[in-house]
């Protein structure tokens, strides 16, 4: 890949397919196994037990997961589009 070339609008279109597959897979996740959400961050966060927030996440409604989907791809997308025009104002690729 050519990266002087790197557009801006590539590059947000980019990273919100793939946040937004990031984000439908946690969703799938969550409402497969509801408490694979405390345990995985449990895991990230090296053993802290967030077992406590568990009945605090609430019932997955797909109407929630779509806004969180759309809210997600298209904060991606902002940023990047900055990303790849901040890339091409430095002049990166030299």
């Amino acid at each position: 890949m050519n990266t002087a070339s790197l557009s801006p609008l590539r590059c947000g279109l980019s990273l919100a397919v793939t946040a937004t597959l990031l984000y439908v897979g946690c969703a799938l996740v969550v409402a497969w196994a509801p408490g694979a959400l405390a345990a995985g961050l449990g895991v990230i966060v090296h053993g802290l037990s967030l077992s406590e927030l568990t009945p605090a996440v609430g019932q997955l409604r797909w109407g929630a997961v779509l806004i969180g989907t759309l809210a997600v791809a298209g904060y991606a997308f902002v940023a990047g589009a900055l990303f790849g025009a901040v890339h091409r104002w430095i002049g990166g690729g030299r």
